[in-house]
């Protein structure tokens, strides 16, 4: 019996079955996660609202950098989560029988109020295109502010997951390592909030695809290089730490002696195109950058650690401690609300580390296949991006001269964890699977289907969604 051609092709079976997943493992998480129960997600509704109303730059006023927005949209913040420091907000019972209280507060655009945006404020434009276009299309129809939040959420949502979905159908090796870390449950968890993360997340295992389909090709097509530009232009321009991942293809490309000089021009355009665009946003945006949401002093502390490095130094190596690491670990594979609800049953957090054994043995090469220098490349580009993740920590979280790096949370590493995985598979050692791909790709996708469950049943339990 022949296999229908759409069947016969891997790739997009992969594809297919990611966004399948993909599509049940996050949209219910669009309406089961209780308004702004995502990290930030306050900061970011304002923003996002903020830009849909085409203002690119935020006000500043009494040195707090914010907008003017209709009073509705803090009301129903309020009428949502309520603490005293208005940043954090712990896990409440959150039934969805209040939705309709929560959805008769009106949109009144006539009456407004100045309201400060944490954090986001200086946020690039690129990152809230989707929450942008979803609020527009509710202020179109004249919907209610919580309306306006879970349209944001939808479009977010839907971007994300075309972008992995496409990540996946692109990756020429391992592409069920783009799938399994696409599909962790933080990831989901995020693709169903406002937050930008989705599109730093989703931008970057497109850009990780397109580095590595151009470097095994031997060169760059236009339309990917067009494509990577733009993924790495969102990347830079909301987290610039991310940068070293733009060299990915670099070293690969290098190794084919005819296209060297093609491979670095397209390396030179990618990094003009997206620290260009940083820079320009950065610049443009510079007198909104007011004052950071930790007790750090960026400015004091830089000078600190090029003069007297040695407190940064130990904060390093206690950032390396096996209990931090752990700690990461988890968070990188989710802990929901503001890091406050974790995911029952424990061992869910094991499932993770089964799946890319999984994946390590679907892309164990020979010794001939395998590429030491381009796995300790990927390695070094993935521990710069860590360093420069806790650096930037330190210097706008942690007090002058302190020990320890603060502020650093697990879902800022999930952007390099392909590029980590790739490392491990280029320098391990490993035989091929004995036993044909569809049943490892069928255990991944069961795997993944666990998590899913886990998810949701953690998100109704914890916030009593149906009680």
């Amino acid at each position: 019996m022949d296999i229908p051609k759409p069947l016969s092709d891997v790739k997009i079976v992969r594809m297919t079955l990611m966004l399948i997943l993909g599509a049940v493992g996050s949209i219910p998480l669009v309406l089961l996660t209780p308004p702004f129960q995502a990290p930030d997600e306050v900061q970011h509704f304002y923003r996002a609202y903020q830009l849909s109303e085409l203002h690119l730059r935020a006000e500043v006023q009494n040195g707090v950098a914010g907008g003017t927005l209709p009073d509705s949209l803090p009301e129903l913040v309020k009428s949502s989560v309520s603490t005293q420091d208005g940043i954090s907000y712990p896990p409440i019972p959150s039934p969805i029988d209040r939705t309709p209280k929560l959805a008769s507060i009106p949109l009144d655009e006539s009456a407004r109020q100045f309201v400060a945006i944490r954090g986001s404020a200086g946020y690039s434009p690129l990152p809230y295109v989707p929450q942008i276009l979803g609020i527009a299309v509710g202020r179109w129809f004249g919907l209610g502010p919580l309306y306006l939040l879970y349209l944001g959420r939808f479009f977010n949502c839907l971007a994300a997951l075309g972008l992995v979905g496409l990540a996946v159908y692109l990756m020429p090796v391992a592409a069920e390592l783009v799938m399994v870390v696409g599909l962790l449950p933080m990831s989901l968890y995020l693709f169903a909030s406002l937050s930008p993360d989705a599109a730093v997340i989703s931008c970057a295992l497109l850009f990780t695809a397109l580095s590595f389909s151009a470097s095994t090709r031997g060169n760059w097509k236009i339309g990917e290089l067009a494509m990577a530009a733009a993924a790495a232009a969102v990347l830079c321009s909301v987290k610039p730490v991310y940068a070293p991942m733009l060299l990915a293809g670099l070293v690969p490309g290098l190794l084919r002696r005819g296209n060297v000089a093609s491979v670095i021009r397209s390396h030179l355009i990618l990094l003009a195109v997206a620290l260009g665009i940083t820079m320009g946003w950065l610049v443009f945006a510079n007198s909104t950058m007011t004052s950071s949401l930790g007790a750090g002093h960026p400015s004091l502390q830089m000078s600190l650690i090029l003069h007297h490095p040695t407190p940064f130094m130990h904060a390093l190596v206690h950032a390396l401690g096996i209990v931090s690491i752990i700690d990461r670990y988890v968070e990188t594979v989710g802990v929901f609300g503001w890091l406050t609800v974790w995911l029952h049953p424990v061992f869910v957090y094991l499932l993770p580390i089964v799946n890319f054994l999984f994946v390590w043995k679907l892309g164990a090469r020979s010794s001939a296949e395998r590429s030491v220098l381009c796995g300790f490349w990927y390695s070094a580009l993935a521990v710069a991006s860590s360093f420069l993740i806790m650096t930037a920590m330190y210097l706008v979280s942690a007090q002058v001269g302190q020990n320890e790096i603060t502020g650093v949370q697990g879902r800022y590493f999930i952007p390099i964890l392909v590029l980590a995985g790739m490392a491990v598979i280029e320098l391990a050692p490993g035989r091929r699977p004995s036993t044909p791909s569809w049943r490892i790709l069928a255990c991944i996708a069961a795997i993944i289907i666990v998590q899913i469950i886990a998810t949701d049943a953690t998100i109704i339990h914890v916030f009593q969604v149906f009680s």
